[in-house]
Protein backbone atom coordinates (compact mmCIF):
# COMPACT_ATOMS: atom_id res chain seq x y z
CA UNK A 1 0.00 0.00 0.00
CA UNK A 2 1.57 3.42 -1.39
CA UNK A 3 1.89 5.78 1.59
CA UNK A 4 0.63 9.10 1.53
CA UNK A 5 2.96 12.29 0.79
CA UNK A 6 2.96 14.48 3.77
CA UNK A 7 4.36 17.70 2.41
CA UNK A 8 2.09 19.73 -0.26
CA UNK A 9 3.38 21.22 -3.51
CA UNK A 10 3.09 25.28 -4.08
CA UNK A 11 -0.09 25.07 -5.00
CA UNK A 12 -1.65 23.28 -2.94
CA UNK A 13 0.14 24.85 0.39
CA UNK A 14 -1.46 28.36 -1.09
CA UNK A 15 -4.48 27.28 -0.83
CA UNK A 16 -4.09 25.29 2.70
CA UNK A 17 -3.49 28.62 3.44
CA UNK A 18 -6.20 30.19 1.71
CA UNK A 19 -4.01 32.65 -0.64
CA UNK A 20 -3.38 33.09 -4.11
CA UNK A 21 -0.95 31.08 -5.78
CA UNK A 22 1.02 34.85 -7.00
CA UNK A 23 0.80 36.31 -3.36
CA UNK A 24 1.96 32.76 -1.79
CA UNK A 25 5.03 33.09 -4.26
CA UNK A 26 6.31 36.23 -3.40
CA UNK A 27 6.03 35.32 0.87
CA UNK A 28 8.28 32.69 -0.65
CA UNK A 29 10.61 34.68 -2.60
CA UNK A 30 10.72 37.02 0.92
CA UNK A 31 11.63 33.59 2.84
CA UNK A 32 8.06 34.41 5.00
CA UNK A 33 7.44 30.23 4.71
CA UNK A 34 9.57 27.82 5.53
CA UNK A 35 10.20 25.43 2.41
CA UNK A 36 11.95 22.61 1.49
CA UNK A 37 13.70 22.58 -1.95
CA UNK A 38 15.42 18.61 -2.41
CA UNK A 39 15.77 19.10 -6.35
CA UNK A 40 16.99 22.87 -5.88
CA UNK A 41 13.77 23.67 -7.81
CA UNK A 42 10.61 22.57 -7.04
CA UNK A 43 9.62 23.83 -2.89
CA UNK A 44 7.31 21.64 -0.41
CA UNK A 45 6.04 22.61 2.30
CA UNK A 46 5.01 20.88 5.89
CA UNK A 47 1.09 21.47 7.09
CA UNK A 48 2.68 22.11 10.01
CA UNK A 49 5.43 24.42 9.68
CA UNK A 50 2.32 26.25 7.57
CA UNK A 51 0.14 25.84 10.86
CA UNK A 52 2.80 27.50 12.78
CA UNK A 53 3.19 30.47 10.42
CA UNK A 54 -0.46 31.13 10.89
CA UNK A 55 -0.39 31.21 14.90
CA UNK A 56 3.23 33.87 14.25
CA UNK A 57 0.76 36.16 13.53
CA UNK A 58 -1.70 36.79 15.55
CA UNK A 59 -3.14 40.11 16.27
CA UNK A 60 -4.43 40.81 19.75
CA UNK A 61 -8.03 41.82 20.50
CA UNK A 62 -8.58 45.15 22.20
CA UNK A 63 -9.42 43.48 25.44
CA UNK A 64 -6.25 41.86 25.41
CA UNK A 65 -3.96 45.05 24.75
CA UNK A 66 -5.97 46.99 27.55
CA UNK A 67 -5.42 44.06 29.89
CA UNK A 68 -2.07 44.34 29.49
CA UNK A 69 -1.42 48.14 29.67
CA UNK A 70 -3.58 48.16 32.55
CA UNK A 71 -1.22 45.17 34.24
CA UNK A 72 2.28 47.39 32.79
CA UNK A 73 0.59 50.61 34.53
CA UNK A 74 0.35 48.56 37.35
CA UNK A 75 3.27 47.31 37.73
CA UNK A 76 4.99 50.22 36.59
CA UNK A 77 3.76 53.11 38.68
CA UNK A 78 6.07 55.48 40.03
CA UNK A 79 5.30 56.49 44.04
CA UNK A 80 4.84 59.69 44.15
Amino acid sequence: MPTKRKLLNSQEAAEYLGFSISYFRKMMMKRVIPMYKPSGKLCFFDPDDLDAYLRSVRISSQSEIDSEAARYLANNRKPV
